[in-house]
């Protein structure tokens, strides 16, 4: 018995999560899920300034991650970089550096709300932490995974707009399109590997239907 999971998952019993892929629609269902139901979206921007306390109080290696993300100046080199290298660095393997943050947020934001949480979390943890019927995988098609996709949100649009103003910018959109189809595999094999529900979402896809369905797994129709 790991005691520390189970009183993690007793305190958690009022979180949904919604995870997966970039371009699932995690956010606009936590939203229109928020908005229907009175939950609390959480996610990574929840209350930035106390991230920026936790984050000074963190192991000193995950600050020193996190420092050298947001240092970077060279994009050219940044995103001039392989397949093989980004994955070698490790900056496409989901880890969170505030996942501890979040974990402590959202026990102590759910004792007296619902709350609809749309951050990473690895699939490993999330199944030792909640249940099945809390936790939804929203994973985008192969055909959707494009960094013009990705960047046509407002959010997102510096990440596409730095590529196409640096040299040969179709060969560094073209690695990371297969950064991000990469990742839907590695999301689907934990999906497998660990008995989730997933959704994928298509072309076809429509936030009424997707919503319709999360619903239905969360339990909230009836």
């Amino acid at each position: 018995m790991n005691i520390a999971e189970n009183i993690l998952k007793h305190n958690l019993k009022n979180v949904f999560f919604l995870t997966g892929t970039a371009m699932a629609g995690k956010t606009t269902i936590a939203q229109e899920l928020s908005r229907k139901y009175g939950f609390v979206h959480f996610n990574d921007n929840w209350h930035e300034d106390n991230f920026k306390i936790w984050e000074s109080i963190i192991d000193e290696k995950y600050q020193v991650r996190a420092s050298n993300r947001k240092a970077v100046t060279d994009w050219e080199a940044y995103f001039g970089r392989t397949v093989e290298e980004f994955l070698a660095d490790g900056d496409y393997n989901g880890y969170d550096e505030y996942l501890e943050y979040a974990i402590i947020e959202l026990v102590k934001l759910s004792q007296d709300n619902t709350v609809v949480a749309d951050v990473s979390v690895p699939l490993n943890l999330l199944v030792e932490i909640s249940d099945y019927n809390r936790i939804a995988c929203m994973i985008v098609s192969h055909e959707l995974a494009t960094c013009e996709n990705y960047g046509s949100r407002e959010d997102h649009k510096e990440f596409l707009e730095c590529i196409l103003s640096l040299k040969e910018p179709g060969k560094k959109i073209a690695v990371q399109d297969e950064l991000f189809r990469i990742n839907i595999e590695k999301t689907l094999e934990e999906v497998r590997k660990y008995n989730l529900f997933s959704h994928v979402r298509t072309e076809e896809s429509t936030v009424k239907n997707t919503l319709s369905i999360i619903e239905e797994h969360f339990g909230l129709c009836r």
